[in-house]
């Protein structure tokens, strides 16, 4: 049996560290967050169809343990009982959220496999504990519920969690504006994180403020006034340094005030930050002279789109993956 197992990547857009769980068990989390079209593509052999199976393959600077973390979750977690080969359509450990993807994709493989219903809440969660209790890789939850659910969404976190999918028309009308470049590098967003553990009185402030932006950028959002959104976004930015202090370096400064200069509305870094991927914001009619600028500078964007779908599996038979 072969099992092929898919989930989107997603931009955090508001609300990005109110999700964790040492600021919303105690306050309340709210994000706004989009899946993308950079997806983990999972594909697992079991049964008779692991004897075809040509060794383990994972992206590129991904962590194994992962996998086989959840491999022994399922009871299979001998070499001579499984066989996967994992592709990234993006760069792993670059603000995407790369690592949640992949979890979800293969616990909805799995699902899938013991004829399980593809219940996204319950693959989110699954996905959230294997990498937070099991690994002890410290993050929030956002990631794993845009990669399990798809779209664009307000998520609230507390001691359930809310997801209240945004219009498709303004959703879309949003993607018109934005523009994703990869800056380069990676880093340990886990290791970010652990600065969030135990939060002092100035994170929570900060998380605090960012939180109230939330309800502004889904008010702005449906109104479709993407001045508004791109103004909100770089005042979230500025917030966003003083919670945590490794999320921008003096590049990504020099790299988000030339594109200030150049049309920018508002921008950020994705993920814990340091590295990998920035969003900007623009107006549509200055977004081609805007990717030209950038381009100059060395930046080239990213062809990316709205997934829509979230996990996605089926099994396979006869057919070589």
């Amino acid at each position: 049996m072969k099992i092929l197992a898919t989930a989107p990547a997603r931009i955090s857009l508001f609300g990005g560290g109110t999700d964790v769980p040492s600021y919303f068990t105690k306050y309340g989390g709210k994000v706004i967050n989009m899946a993308i079209n950079l997806r983990q593509h999972v594909k697992v052999y079991v049964g008779d169809d692991l004897f075809g199976h040509n060794g383990n393959k994972f992206p590129y600077d991904a962590d194994p343990r992962l996998f086989y973390e959840i491999f022994k979750k399922y009871g299979l977690n001998g070499i001579h009982h499984i066989g996967i080969r994992s592709e990234f359509d993006g760069f792993v450990k670059s603000g995407l959220g790369s690592s949640a993807s992949a979890a979800v994709a293969l616990i909805g493989g799995f699902y899938k496999h013991i004829g399980k219903k593809l219940d996204r809440a319950a693959i989110a969660e699954e996905a959230w504990d294997i990498e937070v209790n099991t690994l002890g890789w410290y993050g929030g939850k956002q990631d794993q519920y845009a990669a399990a659910y798809g779209g664009m969404n307000l998520i609230e976190f507390g001691k359930q969690v809310k997801v209240t999918p945004l219009p498709r028309k303004q959703a879309e009308n949003l993607l018109f504006s934005m523009v994703l470049i990869y800056i380069g590098g990676t880093r340990e967003s886990r290791d970010i994180q652990k600065g969030f553990k135990e939060l002092t009185e100035e994170q929570i402030k900060a998380l605090d403020a960012i939180k109230s932006y939330v309800d502004k950028a889904q008010h702005y959002i449906n109104r479709g006034d993407l001045r508004s959104v791109g103004t909100l976004m770089h005042e979230v930015w500025q917030l966003k340094k003083k919670s945590n202090k490794g999320v921008s370096n003096p590049k990504i400064d020099e790299i988000y005030n030339y594109a200030f200069e150049n049309g920018a509305l508002g921008g950020k870094i994705l993920g814990a930050g340091g590295a990998g991927y920035m969003l900007f914001i623009v107006k549509p009619e200055d977004k081609e002279n805007f990717i030209g600028k950038m381009k100059e500078n060395g930046y080239e964007d990213i062809d990316f789109s709205i997934d829509w779908n979230g996990v996605e599996a089926r099994i396979v038979s006869g057919v070589e993956l």
